[in-house]
């Protein structure tokens, strides 16, 4: 009997282990080192909010306008602008500063920070997001190039934990998973 009373304790010790260090690794793989206009922040810096990460650049004619605009909408109509942030990663680290690039995020959805990453992390960052992004040279522009990136959205539970990527970006697909991650 004391064998058995053992052996249950040590599988639950066990999975409990199991549990936590997984809950850890899934921080760790989806974390990051950015600057931003609040200082040096990292996917566990906003306690007690959900948070939905985009990677985009302020120069972008339509696509990162038109996500950003559609998340803030979906928010505000499910009443969570208090509890959502939305975190914007710049993928043009030549022409994006931290505080211009913030008040673009702004401009979209208030309760917004931009990222801006070194160009080592950004690589790294994306390659553990299986985010693609290029710069693309543009002959005979005034931009001089621009930058061909994914556009999916991550969602990240409060405590930092990733929840999941949704890259169907419709209104209807986004709310239904807003409403999933914010069950808890």
């Amino acid at each position: 009997m004391k064998r058995l009373i053992y052996g249950v304790l040590l599988l639950i010790l066990a999975f409990g282990a199991y549990f936590l260090v997984d809950s850890k690794l899934k921080i760790a793989k989806y974390n990051f080192d950015a600057n931003s206009t609040i200082g040096k922040v990292n996917i566990t810096s906003f306690k007690d909010e959900y948070k939905i990460l985009y990677f985009g650049y302020t120069f972008c004619p339509d696509i990162c306008p038109s996500t950003l605009t559609i998340l803030s909408s979906v928010i505000d109509e499910m009443g969570l602008n208090d509890k959502i942030k939305i975190l914007f990663v710049t993928l043009d680290l030549q022409r994006d500063n931290e505080k211009e690039c913030d008040e673009f995020a702004k401009y979209f959805y208030a309760n917004s920070v931009c990222l801006k990453m070194q160009d080592s992390e950004l690589k790294k960052v994306t390659k553990n997001y299986n985010a693609k992004y290029e710069l693309v040279n543009l002959q005979d522009s005034a931009m001089d190039y621009s930058v061909a990136h994914s556009s999916s959205v991550y969602l990240f539970k409060r405590n930092g934990q990733f929840y999941k990527e949704i890259s169907n970006l419709t209104k209807d697909e986004i709310k239904k998973e807003i409403l999933e991650l914010t069950k808890d």
